[in-house]
């Protein structure tokens, strides 16, 4: 039995915005502390604090205060965090939190007080709860994210003109994900520090793939992208997460690109 993993391809971002205002490479996608090549969020292992600046964990709250779930997601501009349209859904701008600049996940970040609040969120306008087409949202935050290219930094996203991520190419997942089916919120199932899974594009052809997005009904093909690697994938609290791949500018300089973003991850025989 092996896994395979379901992501959302941005290409659809470029419809929920303007974006002639993102950031260049350089600007997004580097880290002055370099990640270490993925080996093994399931089978992951974890990465090097702050390496992966990027990344944010995303919480959202009942309206007494008290952490319901929490999720993924990616640093696109200081005010603007990219995430899972799920993860939004049926909340409150106000009830929603990302915190920027941690490696350590504790029960004590679980409070409203610590992390920046949003002031509104954008949902695709075509996003379906149901099948999870278009699975997609943006989030501008009341304050923006200091910009320090230590703890915080951006992540570039793709151009229109970018080539889809070929069959083999490698890809990384991180996120704060359960390591089980356990749903819980906290405790030994979920992870005390930022974990990393090195991937590969599947080609979204593949028999595997159209089976697995046919039987769970959602993703239209022009946005599906499917990933893998033996015994290895995402899990509960990694959805609405960054999936990155490494690009080179003309002159030569390698930066990180987020070609899509975490949703689904299962089990299939036979792949």
């Amino acid at each position: 039995m092996k896994t395979i993993f379901i992501a959302i391809a941005l290409a659809i971002v470029m419809t929920l915005g303007n974006t002639q205002d993102l950031p260049e490479p350089g600007v997004c996608g580097v880290s002055s502390i370099a990640p270490k090549p993925p080996s093994r969020i399931v089978n992951g292992e974890t990465a090097i604090p702050h390496s992966r600046p990027y990344q944010l964990l995303l919480v959202g709250f009942f309206p007494n205060g008290t952490a319901k779930y929490y999720c993924g997601a990616s640093l696109i501009k200081p005010t603007h965090a990219l995430t899972a349209a799920h993860c939004v859904a049926g909340n409150e701008a106000k009830d929603i939190r990302v915190y920027p600049g941690i490696h350590e996940f504790t029960s004590s970040l679980l409070t409203p007080s610590a992390g920046i609040p949003a002031r509104e969120y954008f949902r695709h306008e075509s996003y379906n709860s149901q099948s999870l087409a278009n699975d997609i949202a943006i989030i501008r935050l009341q304050t923006p994210v200091v910009i320090d290219n230590v703890k915080t930094g951006l992540i570039c996203l793709p151009p229109s003109s970018a080539p889809a991520c070929a069959v083999g190419t490698p890809v990384v997942a991180s996120g704060w994900g359960a390591f089980t089916s356990n749903k819980n919120i906290t405790g030994p199932s979920r992870p005390t520090e930022l974990n990393q899974v090195g991937l590969q594009c599947v080609d979204a052809q593949n028999s595997d793939c159209r089976r697995l997005t046919y039987t769970l009904f959602f993703i239209q093909d022009k946005s599906k992208l499917c990933a893998y690697a033996p015994n290895k994938g995402v899990c509960f609290g990694d959805s609405g997460g960054p999936l990155v791949r490494e690009r080179t500018t003309a002159s030569g300089q390698k930066y990180l690109e987020q070609t899509s973003m975490l949703m689904f991850v299962t089990s299939v025989h036979g792949f």
